[in-house]
């Protein structure tokens, strides 16, 4: 079973509820299991957070970060925005410096985040579990 932190601020409610969604999904369950990583995401204009896959926990941080980090991932919220709706894709926000990624040699880790986190923004944007707002894709 795998064990997700509530969150306690603003970003990690949010990133809870978006790996939330999948929690129950085998494919999900089987990319988190295990991976042992620690990633920096920080969303201009707010804090960066951290996010611990270890075992089968997921955790969050927004201070006193480890030292090991796996990797840092740096953008604004419209990016973000754009992002989990389709309207860039992330290589495309790479090359326009709209996304920047430290520790990008470390494609393996970079691939399996994005089958973790941008896959579950992108169903979340496309179906959101709570209906009390209609989204518009084409605008922001």
């Amino acid at each position: 079973m795998l064990s997700i932190q509530k969150g306690e601020d603003l970003l990690s409610i949010s990133l809870n509820n978006i790996l939330s969604y999948r929690k129950e999904e085998q494919d999900f369950v089987n990319l988190v299991l295990d991976w042992d990583k620690n990633i920096i995401i920080e969303v201009q204009d707010f804090y960066p957070v951290e996010i611990i896959f270890k075992g089968n926990q997921i955790k969050f941080k927004t201070k006193d970060f480890d030292k090991k980090i796996h990797l840092r991932i740096k953008m604004d919220l419209k990016t973000l925005l754009d992002l989990a709706n389709s309207r860039i894709g992330p290589i495309s926000a790479v090359l326009k410096g709209r996304l920047k990624i430290k520790g990008i040699i470390r494609i393996g880790t970079l691939l399996k985040f994005m089958k973790i986190v941008l896959k579950t923004m992108k169903m979340v944007a496309e179906n959101p579990n709570t209906n009390y707002f209609e989204q518009n894709r084409r605008t922001r």
